[in-house]
């Protein structure tokens, strides 16, 4: 699961803006219709909404609605659901973190604990490992992964508990998606037909571009910024990628990514660099892209073509890509 804090220095502004352009280059470049763009700072990341044609009032609503469930999920609000819980060990949280929750337990079970939201502790114990330049001990780890674990989440209606005093939860590896689903639906309901989502590279692709064209997708080469692996072509379709080279550390030597396997308590290394995931929405392929990215390369593309409207990409080093049994369709 991922451990760095949101950061909104200008690092993560020009990392953000690069995924901004590499999208927008090959999709605003074929709009011929009016459209509405806008982009605001939210959950971290620079987050652009697209609609055709142009509705500033949707999109202020959808923009809205993001803020809405960031401030019922970010770890970083003192007063937010999630915080909440990771402080008291037990809240009454709202029908969307619950169902988030609910949502990443499936996850858990689906990638036999590769995702794990309960991952609070370790994420911490990584964070100060950045922080003092320091690897973290086996027994450090050790103590810290007893801890984490799907199954010791207790939930009681609208109650959540830990079984285990220190838990913590951390939805950094869905809660981004979610909220674009959110925006889409507050989106369909202004009677938007055609839209692109986009929070940091988590996006939703609405009805078709322009003169009935498929939104195209670039998705950035894991080791030369700036640059598209390939493009894909999506409608009514969500798209999430997992990399180790935006957010990650170098510590004697070794590239640490910024996503932990909650099964050994350490960070995913080397393999693979990229994964991508094309979804029926946004929450799934944030979780899936987490999930396959701490599979692996072998049992992540099975458990991709094992999965009913899930499609995939893993890039792994040495540029050897694998993709899923349906994935060339999107290229076409």
């Amino acid at each position: 699961m991922r451990f760095f804090r949101r950061n909104r220095t200008k690092l993560i502004v020009v990392i953000c803006l690069i995924l901004a352009v590499l999208i927008g280059r090959y999709t605003m470049q074929r709009l011929k219709t009016k459209s509405f763009k806008r982009t605001e700072m939210i959950m971290g990341t620079l987050v652009e909404i697209t609609v055709l044609p142009a509705n500033e009032k949707a999109v202020k609503e959808a923009f809205n609605e993001m803020k809405r469930i960031d401030a019922l999920m970010d770890i970083y609000r003192e007063n937010s659901e999630v915080s909440i819980l990771n402080r008291e060990g037990e809240d009454r949280v709202s029908k969307e973190t619950l169902e988030v929750i609910k949502k990443s337990i499936e996850f858990s079970r689906l990638t036999r604990g590769a995702f794990d939201i309960t991952c609070g502790p370790l994420v911490n114990l990584w964070k100060e490992a950045k922080k003092n330049k320091e690897i973290p001990t086996a027994e450090e780890i050790k103590e810290t992964i007893s801890l984490v674990g799907y199954k010791k989440l207790i939930l009681e209606g609208s109650w959540v508990r830990f079984k285990e005093k220190g838990m913590q939860i951390d939805l950094g590896g869905i809660a981004k998606g979610y909220a674009v689903d959110k925006a889409i639906e507050v989106l369909k309901k202004n009677g938007i037909k055609q839209a692109l989502v986009n929070a940091g590279g988590d996006l939703y692709a609405l009805g078709k571009a322009s003169q009935g064209e498929k939104w195209q997708i670039g998705i950035q080469h894991p080791r030369q910024e700036g640059k598209i692996l390939t493009i894909i072509k999506v409608k009514d379709e969500a798209v999430a990628t997992s990399g180790d080279y935006q957010r990650y550390f170098m510590l004697k030597g070794k590239r640490f990514a910024h996503i932990v396997n909650p099964m050994t308590g350490w960070t995913v290394q080397d393999v693979p660099m990229s994964v991508t995931i094309i979804a029926p929405d946004a929450a799934s392929a944030d979780a899936l892209a987490t999930g396959v990215f701490v599979l692996g390369p072998q049992e992540g593309m099975k458990l991709i073509n094992s999965l009913s409207g899930i499609e995939g990409m893993i890039v792994s080093e040495g540029m050897k890509t694998v993709t899923s049994s349906g994935w060339e369709r999107f290229q076409n």
